[in-house]
């Protein structure tokens, strides 16, 4: 596996440098596909449990006493006398979800100096594959750096084609990592699925954002991040930290100027995303994002 990783990150490296074929983007991606294929599955298997509804919010059944009466069976029970009265309903079936999920992938050059393409990528195979399998809804996937792309929208099924055209759409080349710009727009977005969105079953949406971390403005992402829980918007950011230990954003500090003096504080402390996961290796995500949704789901 270690080989097979690094004549990948050989090949991806070779091929942003030779301008982004999109026929060798179709290979690419089938490679890490094939790379993340039991993982992914693992991942399956973990989201089946936990995305799955539990709450029984649907009425069925014949009983003697319930919720609410099944009209259906009043004329029965009253022809027989009262004595066929299993004429109630209960709440117990689970409801029917389905899921919007977005992917939102920093484009920034800081994912190169970070050596953190690989490991993305990766991640977007993974995670798509897994919901994939899963049959969990719509997916889509955004790019953001300076500005914010729509890389493949709700409504367009996820195919090892669109992976294929997803990775293509990458330069990691963008100056600025504006997540605030980034949270705006993917609410919006977010926003017009659900009015668009057709059917009875309850909508969750969730949005994964991977990224090395290195943001500005905590506060007003904070505020964001709120409003979009408000909109019944989940967010999960992924920390891409391919830095190693001694410059990993577990040590990063903060230092700012307060009427005391001279403040240190770790980087992580304010960090504005109240559900995330810090990944170094691609083994671990599984196991570390489920865990995070299981707190939510």
């Amino acid at each position: 596996i270690r080989d097979l990783r690094q004549q990948l990150q050989d090949s991806t490296e070779k091929w942003r440098k030779s301008g982004q074929d999109l026929t060798e983007a179709r290979a690419l991606w089938r490679q890490y596909s094939t790379l993340t294929r039991e993982l992914s599955f693992s991942l399956c298997e973990s989201l089946r449990l936990i995305l799955e509804p539990t709450l029984a919010t649907k009425l069925k059944g014949d009983y003697r006493a319930g919720k609410r009466l099944n009209m259906r069976k009043v004329i029965a029970y009253i022809a027989s006398q009262f004595k066929k009265d299993k004429i109630w309903l209960r709440r117990t079936r689970p409801s029917k979800r389905t899921y919007q999920i977005m992917i939102s992938i920093d484009d920034s050059r800081s994912m190169a100096e970070s050596k953190s393409i690989e490991l993305a990528f990766e991640s977007l195979s993974l995670i798509s594959k897994a919901l994939t399998q899963l049959e969990v809804g719509e997916i889509s996937v955004v790019s953001f750096g300076e500005e914010v792309r729509l890389l493949h929208p709700f409504e367009k099924p996820f195919s090892d084609e669109a992976g294929a055209e997803v990775i293509h759409d990458f330069t990691f080349s963008q100056d600025g990592t504006q997540v605030r710009k980034m949270m705006e727009a993917t609410t919006e977005i977010f926003k017009t699925a659900r009015q668009s969105s057709q059917g009875s079953a309850e909508l969750w949406q969730l949005q994964i954002v991977i990224s090395d971390g290195i943001l500005e403005d905590h506060a007003a992402v904070r505020a964001l991040v709120r409003q979009a829980a408000q909109a019944r918007i989940m967010v999960v950011f992924v920390v891409l930290d391919k830095r190693g230990d001694r410059d990993s954003i577990l040590r990063m500090t903060n230092v700012s100027y307060t009427a005391e003096g001279l403040k240190m504080t770790r980087y992580m402390d304010t960090f504005p995303f109240d559900f995330y996961v810090v990944l170094s290796r691609i083994e671990d995500l599984p196991e570390v994002l489920s865990d995070t949704l299981r707190q939510y789901f």
